[in-house]
């Protein structure tokens, strides 16, 4: 039955359940181990299936991650008119892909998981079911069992009792005609059109059997982070880009267009360091996955100062501008960009500007430590073309080639593509040999606080120590300023923090502050 099978997923509603995550990424495409939500559907399925996916709301961010990461998938995708409007809901959405869906099919909810296998050889209507708390059960359309048969479903209210169970968004319509015809009645569940009807159809005219799913909700935030928290020990994530690995692609999505397109245009200056974008739209662009491991994982003292040499070689050359637009680009870059985190960060954590004693030194307010930065000597910087986001993370090395590839270059410098200041490249860097992010995604830190002092400490390699000062030496050696190199990854802990979830936004502020005073003081 395989070569016939046909999935009608729906992504078109707000998704208002995600809350904050879904204002600016359409629900099915939010990332749970490297994959998107839809992914892990249409993974269940044979690889011949025809999936009919209804999109609104954010639908062509839907059709172009569909289009990257399944490409020979057979999609028919349908225009849900008004999927924002009164009376519109899974019902009227689904009813607009009744063209597409005149046979057998199946139904998913774009924010069901589940980890059984289904059964291809079914001839039957079958409606997936799992067990919920009955404090629960007020959420879901409940599914009424006697002797192995679905009798009576009831949307949204509250039920208990071992007969009751509840739908997951899973089904097979054997009958279509039978729910077609029942779906046409357009009465409001909860002031949506809701798919109730087919269904309670399929139970008076024909037969329903409920099959048990392993299921898994993942259709509101708090459910959501709960499922990506089993395969990652800290929520690294940002609200405004995600990252998709899957089917030999890396996929990035951005909020924002403009970092897209800053990013393409980039990776189009130096091909030799970046792996080439196979297709870009939008908000998305994909590369081949590349062969390698981080320099986290697999670095060594040689290795490192191989990689050095290979950026002077490779990465960073030189770009003339004039001073003043160079320092013009610095200041707004370190100076106003720093200010505008920190009101974020202010934002996030009112009264938290003033001093405080971080691991035992009394750090003076954040405005008189930023008073202190020598502003003018940081906007003196070296117009290069720079990596942007220059950590081990970033930076793969491929052993049996003897090839590193850059990743996640940042996508401008002050507006500016094509140049951006050396110095901030090798901040990052430093930064990231002091703070092993790779660490901090395992959860390995400590934060503390109370009413006088704040605590803090992390994880960190062997090596540090060593790689410091290799580093150093690569600074002193190429003429290069060290203290300007600090002061650099202070401010840059500082712009981190706001980016961040608890405790590691506030862990960011508080180092950024300690190393900051200890190099201005």
């Amino acid at each position: 039955m395989s070569g016939n099978i046909t999935v009608c997923i729906l992504t078109a509603g707000k998704g208002s359940r995600m809350g904050s995550l879904g204002m600016q990424l359409n629900k099915a495409l939010h990332p749970i181990d490297g994959k998107a939500i839809i992914s892990h559907i249409i993974n269940k399925f044979p690889a011949d299936t025809l999936f009919v996916i209804g999109v609104g709301f954010l639908g062509e961010q839907v059709k172009l991650y569909l289009e990257y990461a399944h490409e020979n998938t057979n999609f028919q995708f349908i225009e849900i008119d008004n999927y924002d409007k009164p009376g519109c809901g899974p019902g009227y959405s689904l009813s607009c892909c009744k063209g597409y869906l005149q046979k057998s099919f199946y139904f998913v909810s774009c924010d069901t998981l589940w980890a059984n296998e289904l059964d291809w050889s079914t001839s039957n209507n079958w409606i997936g079911v799992a067990s919920v708390p009955a404090s629960e059960s007020i959420k879901y359309c409940n599914v009424k069992i006697i002797n192995g048969e679905a009798v009576e479903l009831i949307d949204k209210t509250y039920v208990e009792g071992e007969n009751f169970k509840a739908f997951v968004g899973l089904c097979y319509i054997k009958d279509h005609m039978i729910f077609w015809t029942a779906l046409e009645n357009t009465e409001l569940v909860s002031g949506e059109h809701q798919i109730s009807n087919g269904i309670k159809a399929l139970i008076k005219e024909s037969s329903l059997f409920p099959t048990t799913i392993e299921w898994t909700d993942v259709g509101d935030a708090e459910k959501y982070k709960k499922e990506v928290s089993l395969y990652e020990n800290y929520d690294f994530s940002k609200q405004n880009e995600s990252l998709y690995i899957l089917n030999g692609k890396v996929i990035k999505f951005f909020a924002d267009k403009n970092v897209t397109i800053g990013r393409v245009k980039k990776s189009k200056i130096n091909t030799e360091v970046f792996p080439p974008i196979e297709n870009y739209s939008d908000q998305f662009y994909s590369y081949v996955y590349q062969q390698g491991e981080t320099l986290y994982k697999v670095g060594n003292q040689k290795i490192f100062r191989n990689f050095l040499n290979w950026l002077n070689k490779n990465l960073w050359t030189p770009h003339p501008v004039s001073k003043d637009v160079m320092k013009e680009a610095c200041l707004k870059f370190y100076k106003e960009k720093t200010n505008e985190r920190l009101s974020l960060y202010f934002k996030k954590y009112p009264n938290t500007e003033g001093a405080s004693c971080i691991n035992g030194t009394l750090v003076p307010s954040t405005s008189e430590l930023l008073s202190n930065v020598p502003w003018d000597i940081l906007s003196n910087g070296i117009p290069s073309f720079i990596h942007g986001d220059l950590q081990f993370d970033n930076i793969l090395y491929d052993k049996e080639s003897d090839k590193f590839t850059l990743l996640d270059w940042r996508h401008d410098f002050a507006g500016n593509i094509e140049f951006g200041d050396l110095y901030y490249d090798l901040a990052k860097m430093y930064g990231g040999i002091i703070l092993n992010y790779d660490y901090i995604k395992l959860n390995l830190l400590n934060y503390d606080e109370d009413e006088d002092n704040i605590y803090l400490d992390f994880a960190q390699r062997w090596q540090t120590n060593t790689y410091l000062q290799i580093m150093t030496d690569f600074i002193i050696d190429n003429k290069y300023d060290i203290e300007k190199v600090r002061i650099l990854v202070a401010l840059i802990y500082l712009n981190m923090s706001p980016l961040h979830h608890y405790p590691f936004d506030k862990m960011l502020y508080s180092l950024g502050r300690e190393l900051l005073f200890k190099e201005v003081k």
